[in-house]
């Protein structure tokens, strides 16, 4: 599609394109300063561009919190396109990133967060982003992660699946034949979105394909999510994501923020510090409700203007939210008919944390601030039963399936000279069960892990040369075990 002209903008060159619109570099006259504006594809109709301007209205409202893209104008160009300009990302991406390599266990869980965040402003503005995937998450010039395309998918994809805007390997099953307006399909995304950074490729690819999207769609709908291959990956957070992907929207976390304190969660058991959680909360009630905040949250009351055109239409479906989705460490309950209050209860890696991580912690946060401890920064009341109680966010709760992580393999080798034999064995084997191999050293000459259902390997390796090996195990229905410690052999 050629750029449309733009009075103020000077055109330098096409940055990407999408399933219903591109996008543009150029060059503001005044400010002067490159700008990056999208376009939508000819084709709109009176009404969509109406709502198109009225979207626009309310996220540029929205647009100075710290996790959503910076927009400055919106229009429609000459030739009746709609265009909104926003701040120049420069790449690379996580949409790039992510293909490459896939991201570290950190990084995910920080753009978690923050994406999470974003969102769930979006939620209580009204407006459903219904596109979240890889490619709508920028990157800013300093790195920090910057959501992209609100509402733009409702408007060019009302009729649902048979819209342009949807983006089929991270729709929620409910997307593909019907048009959502439950805030949970956003939720879906997001975790589809996360998982993908995990893996390396949106969750339904498989590698030995097909992956077009009749199988893409059968597999969402079936829930065949591809096994994750990571050892550095916690259970905890493969747990949250496939919840967040359930097929029974109910089983979801009830909002993207009670996503987000989930993710901090595993932040905690990772011993990191928790991103904070960032709302701007834009619904009516929210300039004369008390929003209490700690280490963990920050929620910020905000005077919006909702256009008639967006108001007009069907309100974000949001199921009955608990407390802890707006006040972190505390839950509603109903006892005897009345409304009370309890603490939520503490999560079992919580409770890991030994004495001396706590009287570290306690230190710290006395330095702090007085009176600050480790319940602040983990969200932790010391109330409830922590080996049954729910996923913070989350009431009432599911059981969560507790994952086995086998252990890895045990690698021994023989031979002499240049040709030596490595083998390895699994404790407790059963039927399925697949290693993965990773060769290094200069005699290695596969660049790629090697998945293999074989239990020995014999190799030539070159005088002087040497080659090492790990091997993990890969079981269905377990998480991958940690790699086997490397073991070596010299060419003589």
């Amino acid at each position: 599609m050629q750029a449309p002209q733009i009075p103020g903008f000077t055109f330098i060159d096409r940055v990407g394109e999408g399933g219903f619109a591109d996008v543009f570099r150029y060059q503001q006259d005044l400010p002067t300063r490159q700008v990056a504006i999208k376009v939508l594809r000819s084709g709109s109709d009176t009404g969509s561009l109406e709502l198109f301007r009225a979207e626009a209205n309310v996220m540029a409202q929205l647009s100075n919190h710290p996790s959503i893209v910076p927009i400055y104008q919106a229009g429609v160009s000459s030739d009746g396109r709609a265009f909104l300009v926003m701040e120049f990302c420069p790449p690379p991406h996580v949409a790039q990133r992510y293909r490459a390599q896939p991201l570290p266990v950190g990084e995910v869980l920080d753009i978690g967060v923050k994406v999470a965040s974003a969102v769930e402003t979006a939620h209580r503005a009204g407006i459903l982003h219904r596109d979240i995937k890889p490619h709508n998450i920028l990157t800013s010039a300093f790195g920090v992660p910057l959501l992209t395309d609100f509402g733009i998918a409702s408007v060019v994809g009302e009729a649902g699946a048979s819209g342009q805007g949807l983006s089929i390997p991270w729709s929620a099953p409910e997307s593909l034949s019907a048009d959502s307006h439950d805030v949970r399909s956003d939720v879906y995304s997001l975790a589809a979105t996360l998982y993908s950074l995990l893996i390396g490729h949106s969750p339904f690819e498989r590698r030995e394909g097909p992956n077009d999207n009749a199988n893409l769609i059968s597999r969402i709908e079936r829930g065949q999510l591809t096994p994750l291959r990571r050892p550095d990956v916690p259970a905890s957070l493969v747990d949250i994501l496939r919840r967040a992907m359930s097929l029974q929207v109910e089983k979801r976390p009830v909002s993207a923020m009670a996503l987000g304190r989930q993710l901090q969660d595993v932040q905690i058991e990772l011993r990191q510090s928790p991103t904070r959680l960032e709302v701007m909360d834009a619904s009516p009630s929210a300039l004369v409700e008390e929003h209490p905040n700690d280490a963990r949250t920050l929620i910020r009351p905000v005077s919006v203007i909702i256009p008639a055109a967006v108001s007009a239409r069907p309100a974000p479906l949001q199921p009955a939210v608990d407390e802890v989705t707006r006040i972190p460490g505390a839950a509603q309950v109903e006892t005897d008919g009345h409304s009370a209050r309890r603490t939520a209860p503490r999560r079992e890696e919580d409770a890991r944390l030994g004495l001396p991580a706590r009287i570290a912690l306690g230190v710290v946060g006395a330095a702090i601030v007085a009176g600050v401890g480790y319940a602040l920064v983990a969200g932790d009341s010391g109330e409830g039963d922590d080996k049954t109680g729910p996923l913070r966010g989350e009431q009432p709760a599911d059981p969560v399936e507790v994952i086995d992580v086998p252990a890895a393999p045990v690698v021994t080798k023989s031979g002499k000279g240049t040709r030596w034999t490595f083998r390895w064995e699994q404790m407790d084997p059963k039927e399925g069960d697949e290693f993965k191999l990773v060769f290094t050293g200069d005699a290695a000459n596969l660049p790629e892990p090697d998945y293999v259902e074989e239990t020995s390997r014999t190799l030539t390796v070159e005088l002087d040369a040497t080659l090492c090996l790990a091997v993990s195990l890969n079981r269905v229905g377990s998480q991958p075990s940690p790699p086997s410690k490397p073991l070596c052999v010299v060419g003589q």
